[in-house]
């Protein structure tokens, strides 16, 4: 029993740690467990089946009313699930967006026939997401997006690219960014649509980043025709269901994808790693400014996981959580995985450049992998620089500057 629980929470707990042990993966948590290839249709089908299989038993699907496919439960057994999933480590879920930002937009702006339609299959992960925002010239800029729609009796027809799409490989469905009047002002020129990745004109290739892999990729729209009835919220009002969708990936990030203290570059593997290296034939872990580096790396943890709590009981609760509180949750974990990584490349010396694949990789080079991974954390769902901009307007009430408008 952990120490301060209530009987009724130890036997919530271990309810859920039996179905843990009777529904992981065969192998899980041992060498015999292979996993997939990143971003194969094997790791692929891999979320797909946990991620039913989770909703399915109910430890799933939090946040969303139940006529639409939500799971409803007190905070109490929530905060108690994520603790046991973190506990142990669980396969992840689908490559989808969905989870992350469609649901939470359709939600907010959604008609009823699209909640209706597209949640139950998003929470469950039988159905994925991408999203198309960024592109070659319009980056961080989103209201400077130069992909077009052009109303053609019950469609749009769209045209123009997107990049740096994330968990673009298998999406079913997608949510779309895009200029509807060239004339409007900023802001008030742009809508937001749901498209089905399978329409023709809609084509999609990877984009391969330096760890080798091709988490992001692009998308091309050629004629391709979208449904009105597909659109989300009020045509010319795209930027600000842009902003939900924004809101909602920014904090689920801190809310429900933690960099947990097992996690690859938490505190506890950071201790593992610092205690087996040695330097001048003593151990790292013996080096009080190692440690007092690694404490910090645990004290940020420990913040995430309260402050992503406190979200959670926010959603839970349907309470609002402003763009300027996002932006700041954003920033801290991002950039608190980074530092986690540098002390990691300090940690390998000279071992940091020795990537997967080599025979002499610590680890089979994952903890490389992570190092390299981690540059984009703080350019991904918004940049630091945007954040910045935004909490110093909203948060701290400074003049906005207008140069460049």
């Amino acid at each position: 029993m952990t120490t301060g629980q209530s009987d009724k929470e130890a036997l919530f707990r271990k309810e859920v740690r039996d179905w843990l042990k009777a529904n992981l993966p065969e192998g899980w948590g041992t060498p015999k467990f292979k996993w997939p290839e990143p971003y194969t249709r094997e790791m692929q089908t891999l979320g797909e089946e946990w991620q039913k299989k989770t909703y399915d038993a109910g430890y799933t699907g939090f946040g969303y009313p139940k006529e639409y496919g939500g799971v409803e439960r007190p905070d109490w057994e929530i905060r108690i699930i994520r603790e046991e999933f973190v506990r142990c480590g669980t396969p992840p879920g689908p490559y989808s967006q969905g989870p992350i930002m469609a649901g939470m937009t359709i939600l907010h702006w959604g008609q009823e026939w699209q909640k209706k339609r597209f949640l139950p299959k998003l929470l469950s992960g039988e159905e994925s997401w991408c999203q198309g925002f960024s592109e070659p010239d319009a980056g961080s800029d989103l209201a400077n997006v130069k992909t077009y729609a052009v109303r053609d009796g019950d469609d749009w027809v769209v045209n123009g690219q997107k990049v740096w799409t994330s968990n673009w490989p298998f999406a079913h469905f997608g949510l779309l960014v895009v200029k509807t009047d060239l004339n409007a002002p900023r802001h008030r020129n742009l809508s937001y649509f749901i498209f089905d990745t399978s329409s023709p004109g809609f084509t999609r290739r990877p984009l391969k980043e330096m760890t080798g892999e091709t988490a992001f990729g692009e998308m091309f729209f050629d004629n391709m025709r979208i449904p009105h009835k597909n659109l989300l919220g009020e045509l010319g009002r795209g930027w600000y269901v842009a902003l939900t969708g924004l809101n909602a990936e920014r904090t689920v990030g801190v809310g429900t994808r933690i960099t947990s203290r097992r996690g690859r570059g938490g505190a506890d593997n950071l201790i593992d790693l610092a205690k087996r290296t040695t330097r001048y034939g003593k151990s790292i872990w013996d080096d009080p400014v190692y440690r007092q580096k690694i404490v910090q790396i645990a004290i940020e943890g420990e913040a995430q996981r309260a402050w992503g709590a406190r979200i959670t009981e926010m959603r839970n609760k349907k309470k609002p959580v402003d763009l300027n509180v996002s932006s700041a949750s954003k920033n801290f974990v991002s950039e608190s995985g980074q530092r986690a990584a540098d002390v990691t490349q300090e940690l390998l010396g000279a071992y940091s450049q020795v990537m997967r694949g080599s025979p002499m990789a610590v680890d089979g080079g994952d903890l490389v992998h992570t190092i390299l991974r981690s540059r984009g954390f703080t350019i991904e769902e918004g940049t630091s620089e945007i954040n910045r901009n935004i909490i110093a307007e909203k948060i701290l009430g400074l003049p906005r500057d207008k140069r460049g408008e």
